[in-house]
């Protein structure tokens, strides 16, 4: 997502208008969900997916020519073998077409202000209001910003996307960035592994380290942050939200084990742990008998980390946590939603 709104922004400062395509809602089995985009300029497509197949084929030469036309549009579409696509996914799908002209100070500012916020990791949101099916405005919020271009209910600004009609217009609002952060306490193989993967799954990452040969750029040129630390002297949890999640890999099961101590004093969203399954009797009895904690407060560490897919090297160590963390995300997601609805 961000790699689609940096080029929407560095296309608009070019001078070129834009059409971005999204999925505002989707159903059944459509290839993607809510909150897929790919971008069409003069010269056709330039980036991003919204599944591929006959229906993002289809979009393109939609959204050409709304784009010869300067005009957005909210089409739908059934993806059953005999209907609009021939598809054989039998689901549904809703695709906003939303006209992007680089004359427009507003537009321009929206994409300027979500560049801005990605890179600082805040939490922010893309608002889209279509009137009349073919004039569509763009708006922004952040909380240092507050709603630029459109106003919308507070209620609607979820970490997931959301789509709503009011007074003859349709309304898509969008996070494009969230104050979410993986802190992963220990550089070594595994989370060499990891950083890369996790990366290109939008997670923003955070290692930390007591060792300088390790915790450099050529090991991870991907990480968001990089933290040389003590771990005998450091409180090194003390930032974990309730949004966060705090990853358990040192070289020594000793600072393994104080780590698990800090991160269970935090309101973390998610705590794994890597280790053999004797390491774990070993720790949760010492979390209870000499920390306090228990046996429903130690439960919140996942241990052993990553879901069970008989991995054994660091690569597919890092695909199994990785697969949970996914997992854990959506979960968080939807439970947020439901709270919302």
């Amino acid at each position: 997502m961000e790699a689609i709104f940096n080029l929407i922004h560095n296309e608009l400062q070019k001078g070129n208008d834009l059409e971005l395509v999204s999925i505002v809602d989707s159903s059944g089995s459509a290839p993607r969900g809510s909150g897929a985009h790919m971008l069409i300029g003069a010269q056709g497509y330039l980036g991003g997916t919204i599944g591929g197949g006959s229906i993002e084929y289809k979009s393109i030469s939609i959204a050409g020519e709304l784009l010869a036309n300067k005009v957005s549009e909210l089409k739908h579409f059934n993806l059953l073998p005999n209907d609009d696509l021939g598809m054989l996914c039998g689901g549904k799908a809703t695709v906003l077409y939303t006209f992007l002209n680089h004359e427009d100070t507003v537009t321009k500012d929206v994409f300027q202000q979500i560049v801005a916020k990605s890179d600082q990791h805040v939490e922010a949101w893309l608002l889209t209001k279509l009137v009349d099916e073919t004039e569509a405005t763009l708006g922004f919020y952040s909380e240092d910003t507050q709603f630029i271009g459109i106003d919308a209910d507070m209620a609607y600004l979820t970490i997931k996307p959301n789509c709503w009609t009011a007074d003859g217009a349709t309304y898509f609002v969008e996070p494009i960035s969230q104050s979410d952060k993986v802190y992963i306490y220990g550089a070594g193989h595994v989370a060499e592994a990891l950083v890369p993967v996790l990366h290109n799954l939008n997670f923003y990452t955070v290692v930390l380290d007591d060792r300088t040969n390790l915790l450099t750029r050529e090991h991870f040129a991907t990480a968001d942050e990089l933290k040389l630390v003590d771990f005998s002297k450091d409180d090194l949890a003390q930032k974990l939200t309730a949004q966060d999640y705090g990853l358990v890999m040192t070289r020594s099961h000793e600072a393994d084990y104080q780590m698990e101590v800090q991160l269970l004093n935090t309101p973390a969203f998610y705590l794994g742990i890597i280790g053999s399954r004797y390491k774990i009797s070993k720790h949760a009895r010492r979390l209870m008998d000499e920390e306090g904690f228990t046996k429903e407060e130690v439960a919140r560490l996942h241990w052993p980390i990553g879901l069970d897919i008989n991995a054994e090297t660091p690569a597919e160590i890092a695909i199994s946590i990785a697969g949970e963390l996914i997992k854990e995300r959506a979960t968080q997601y939807q439970e947020v939603v439901d709270q919302k609805a």
